[in-house]
């Protein structure tokens, strides 16, 4: 299966929205809803054939479309334990020592992402309170209500894409790298250390696509990503949902990747 995204606002939002529907056959409504949000935007998960056919029509219709297979994004890529910022390039090594140098005119693109963790608990309380009124009548001293609490929580971690211009990708998560390779650039916080990395890296690549706008659009649920939602329920009264755009986050680096490859973007 591929997944059609949309890179770039359209000119005309209806006109858009009208093209997508006649091809889909989805209602209007579902049509708009789809391109409305901040691109990179996915449209439509539909087979190979169907889904490059839908890009064409769009791009006919003067939207800047792409197509990407669903299990392509986060493969291959080098997942980032230590690094070195050499003068002509940055040397990537994961944790099981693989090795990936990347010199500056071989950069494509560099991303700045960031990805949500957010749990919804629900759960049912017993309350017991002395009630004068009962104790007056003599039915007993005491009453009890349940009552519903609710609790949620949110965790975000940041992510830094490389993508070369020979397919190789290193990714950087914030929870998985060593920051020490910057030296005496290191910040005295992990999100201020991600952002002197993006800095480096993008000095050493300044021919390189760079963007973040997945650091915002990264975070939010997708249509079409399986398994980025979880429902838990422990017993009759209560209930955990947990939510992880992380695999949603990989989809639109992939997006990007792809669109900057078409030269769709920027």
């Amino acid at each position: 299966m591929k997944l059609v995204a949309l890179v770039k606002p359209p000119k005309d939002p209806a006109a858009a929205a009208s093209a997508l529907a006649a091809v889909t056959g989805s209602a209007m409504a579902e049509a708009r809803m789809r391109i409305a949000p901040e691109p990179p935007a996915l449209l439509a998960r539909l087979p190979a054939e169907s889904a490059e056919a839908l890009v064409q029509t769009l791009r006919a219709a003067g939207m800047a479309a792409l197509a990407i297979d669903e299990h392509e994004a986060g493969e291959n890529r080098l997942l980032v334990r230590g690094f070195e910022l050499r003068d002509d390039s940055i040397v990537f090594t994961s944790r099981m020592g693989d090795v990936e140098r990347f010199t500056g005119d071989e950069v494509l693109a560099i991303l700045r992402g960031a990805s949500a963790i957010r749990s919804q608990s629900e759960h049912t309380e017993k309350q017991t309170k002395f009630s004068p009124v009962k104790a007056a009548l003599g039915v007993g001293l005491t009453t009890t209500r349940e009552r519903t609490v609710r609790g949620s929580q949110e965790d975000s971690e940041q992510s830094i894409f490389v993508f070369a211009r020979d397919g190789r990708a290193a990714l950087l998560r914030e929870t998985q790298i060593e920051l020490t390779g910057l030296g005496p650039l290191m910040q005295p916080s992990r999100t201020g250390n991600m952002v002197a990395l993006a800095q480096e890296l993008k000095k050493r690549a300044p021919r390189a696509f760079y963007d973040e706008r997945l650091l915002r659009l990264g975070r939010r649920p997708l249509p079409f990503i399986v398994g980025g939602e979880m429902q838990i329920s422990v017993g009759s009264k209560a209930a955990q949902t947990r939510t992880d755009t992380a695999g949603g986050l990989d989809i639109l680096a992939e997006v990007l990747r792809a669109a900057v490859t078409e030269n769709l973007l920027p």
